[in-house]
Parts: structure tokens; C-alpha cells; sequence
């Protein structure tokens, strides 16, 4: 063999296990979103100065969130560049709002939600990708001791910027209507993509079916969408004290990570 050529053999079968040990699956992340009504504002007043009452054991999710990730045989796997705070492992859980991003290895297939060296609420990931979990008080609970769950793709390949993002995790179909011409459905579980693109404000409405008087509107909103942005609108199940309406609904945008550039990708 010529030397030239044993070298090129030798330079790649060098590779070969550096690739092995790296996997074939790269990491990715996970978000958390927690939905659901805030319980009533309770005071009490002592010595003439009013104190605020912290909530009711059960009315909130834990606000903090540690995740361990397990493989396909059960066996723990960790991230060697975990995203958050070092000093204060985990995630923050805010009611309402998407918590920051979580690298998990690719080779997760089970992510554990921990609060407080307790599992709180364990999740079976798909194969690849990244993901949304919005997490909801198990109804029949009533409280945040138990809650269920629902996967939704996220990242930048699968939520674009100009995408506006529909999620229904409410037990009824949800209508929607896009300015003048698109309408549809969304059943219960279920989420979407459309491509809104920028907008100066496109109208959009929700709806819900009553059933002594039919469709009823849920909300209406002029949705704006600047450059480089994307949206999520959500609609859960109402689940605070003698709500008024059977459904909430959470609209919010944020900046997506822009898409490297293929052509100067390629140079």
C-alpha cells in the first residue's frame, strides 16, 4: 500500500472511536411550561400591618425543578453541558411563562421532574428532537401534587421564527380563526404550526362550544409578530375557585434562535 494511502486509512480508522464514544445522537433540550389559575390573594393582619399569606399546600406547581434523564435500559444519563444556573441546579417553574432550556443527552428516552429529591412527574421522550412539556394540575387531584403532561416539538428546526404555534391541552376542541380566511379545529391534545411570517397585528380568535348556546368566543386578539419572533398561544382548562369561564387561555411570543445561513455555511 502506498504510504500516502496509509496514512488517509490510518488518519480516518483513528476516527472511528472518537465517533463511537461521542454517539450518534446529539444532546438536546427541553422546556417546561406550567399552566393553570394562581390561587386568591390571602393576607392577615397582625399587630395593625397586613402580611401576606403564602399560598395553600397543592395551589402551585414546585418552583424549582430538577431532571434527570434515563436511557432505554433505565439507566441515568447526564448532560456534560447542562444548561442553568450551577449554582442552583435545575429549573425555575414559573406558572404561565416557559421556563429557560435544558440540555438533555440525546440518548435520553425518560426525563424525571424532581422537587425536592422527590419525583414529581416523569415523562417518556420520543426519539430526538427537542421539547416542549406543559404540565397541568390533575383535575381530579385538584391540586399540583399530581400532574399530567403533554410533549410538544420546540427548538429552532421545529418552531421557526414566523411561526405562530397553537396548543390545546383543554378536554374540548378549540376553533380558531386567522384573519379573514382561515378557520379549523383543534382537538383536545392536540397542537399546530401555522406561518404567520411578521405581522403588524393579524387578527385571530379562539372559540369553545357551549353546550346550551354553541360556539362562544374565548379570545380575540390582534397578534403581532415582529422579525426573527415566534408565538404560542395555549388553552388549558380553567382550574381556579368558581371561574367564570370553563377556559384560559395564555398568548405569549418570544425571539427564536436564528438558523445558520447555508449559503455562508457552506463556505
Amino acid at each position: 500500500m502506498p504510504r500516502s494511502l496509509l496514512f488517509v486509512f490510518l488518519f480516518f480508522l483513528g476516527l472511528l472511536p472518537s465517533s463511537a464514544e461521542e454517539g450518534a445522537l446529539p444532546p438536546r433540550t427541553v422546556r417546561l411550561l406550567a399552566v393553570g389559575d394562581l390561587p386568591p390573594f390571602r393576607q392577615e393582619i397582625r399587630d395593625g400591618v397586613r402580611y401576606e399569606l403564602p399560598p395553600p399546600e397543592g395551589s402551585m406547581p414546585p418552583s424549582r425543578i430538577e431532571i434527570s434523564a434515563l436511557n432505554e435500559d433505565g439507566e441515568e444519563v447526564k448532560s456534560e453541558n447542562p444548561a442553568g444556573d450551577p449554582k442552583k441546579p435545575g429549573l425555575k417553574l414559573p406558572l404561565n411563562d416557559i421556563s429557560s432550556s435544558l440540555s438533555v443527552p440525546g440518548a435520553a428516552l425518560t426525563v424525571r421532574l424532581q422537587a425536592e429529591g422527590d419525583t414529581w412527574h416523569q415523562v417518556e421522550l420520543p426519539e430526538g428532537g427537542d421539547f416542549l412539556i406543559i404540565l397541568w394540575r390533575d383535575p381530579e387531584e385538584g391540586n399540583w401534587a399530581k400532574a399530567r403532561s403533554r410533549l410538544v416539538p420546540d427548538g429552532a428546526l421545529r418552531f421557526k421564527a414566523g411561526d405562530l404555534r397553537f396548543i390545546n391541552v383543554a378536554p374540548v376542541t378549540i376553533g380558531i380563526v386567522i384573519g379573514d380566511q382561515e378557520r379549523f379545529e383543534l382537538a383536545p391534545g392536540k397542537a399546530t404550526l401555522k406561518s404567520l411570517g411578521t405581522s403588524t397585528g393579524t387578527p385571530t380568535e379562539a372559540h369553545y362550544q357551549d353546550r346550551k348556546r354553541g360556539w362562544r368566543r374565548l379570545w380575540s386578539s390582534a397578534v403581532v409578530q415582529n422579525r426573527g419572533e415566534r408565538s404560542t398561544v395555549i388553552v388549558y382548562r380553567a382550574d381556579g375557585e368558581k371561574p367564570r369561564r370553563p377556559l384560559k387561555l395564555i398568548a405569549m411570543r418570544e425571539r427564536a434562535v436564528p438558523l445558520p445561513n447555508p449559503a455562508r455555511a457552506a463556505r
